[in-house]
């Protein structure tokens, strides 16, 4: 195995978006350019920097801290914790105050932030005109989402090599469902970025098995990833890194302070590809983010689904 770091910030900013401003939108340039695009090809995966405008960011960051309440409030009801210890920052309060409980809370979050600032994640502009450039259709949501709390020392949340579509099946094969994943503090390798095989999404679709280690996560046989380049990608808040369904990935383990990391990721799906075997509650339901031709989705539709 051999490793390089990605960087290298090349800043094609697009400030907020608003409605009013989506004719101005459409007429500005693509955030990909054809050299993106023919590593996205080639390599299946980018860097896309500040791709989440940071209004967006702190509703996300403000819905997992709405979590982290819930969780200290139900140990203080419970006796468990004496001190909420409130005035704590986001970035180390469930790991001071929870962090000798927090396995029990999970290794991810869905139905707990299933909330509007997720669906404006889905929209953000820059993001969304990017993966309609990768998917060359509409956008369309896929109904997989998660946010990773990752606290310092924690196995729990050390995640394996594999393919996204390890667990979306084989139905996925020949799909595209590009992750966006998205830090809301900055990562880097001693606090548990992820790391890509570039290329690897041409393989296609990999055995995999459940690891031993206490997350039970999916994993591919060590070989595969054993000899192979793996890139680092320490991101700053607002970036986004994108990879293919088919792409082999993992995050490393937290190794650093007490301060959590922070992440949440989010999927597309090409217009008219199955979407693996992760369906919505409503089989006919179809998240449209952006289009010519249909009308997006409603949030009031999309929260429908999660009740």
């Amino acid at each position: 195995m051999w490793s390089r770091i990605c960087g290298g910030r090349d800043r094609r900013f697009v400030a907020g978006f608003t409605p009013a401003r989506r004719l101005l939108m459409r007429t500005s340039p693509d955030p990909l350019t054809q050299t993106d695009l023919q590593k996205w090809g080639d390599e299946g995966w980018l860097l896309l920097r500040d791709a989440v405008p940071a209004d967006v960011i702190q509703r996300l960051r403000d819905l997992c801290a709405g979590v982290v309440d819930t969780i200290i409030d139900g140990l203080a009801d419970a006796g468990v914790v004496e001190d909420k210890r409130s005035a704590l920052p986001f970035e180390t309060r469930l790991a001071v105050v929870a962090g000798r409980h927090a396995n029990r809370y999970g290794r991810s979050w869905r139905n707990e932030i299933a909330a509007p600032a997720v669906y404006d994640l889905h929209h953000a502009e820059r993001l969304a005109r990017a993966i309609g450039q990768i998917c060359a259709s509409d956008v369309i949501g896929h109904p997989v989402f998660n946010a990773r709390p990752k606290l310092p020392g924690q196995q729990l949340t050390v995640v394996p090599w594999h393919q996204d579509s390890g667990y979306f099946g084989q139905e996925s094969a020949d799909s595209l469902i590009p992750t966006a994943w998205i830090p809301l503090v900055p990562v880097d390798a001693s606090n548990g970025c992820i790391q890509v095989v570039p290329g690897s999404h041409r393989m296609g679709i990999v055995d995999h098995r459940t690891e031993e280690r206490e997350g039970r996560f999916l994993e591919v046989d060590p070989v595969l990833s054993d000899g192979a380049e793996v890139v680092t990608c320490p991101m700053d808040v607002g970036d986004a890194l994108l990879f293919h369904n088919l792409t082999l990935h993992r995050s490393t383990a937290h190794t650093g302070s007490e301060t959590i990391r922070w992440a949440i990721d989010i999927r597309y799906l090409r217009d008219g590809d199955h979407p693996g075997a992760i369906y919505w509650p409503d089989p006919d339901f179809k998240w449209v983010i952006r289009s010519d031709d249909e009308h997006v989705t409603p949030l009031a539709d999309w929260l429908e689904q999660w009740q």
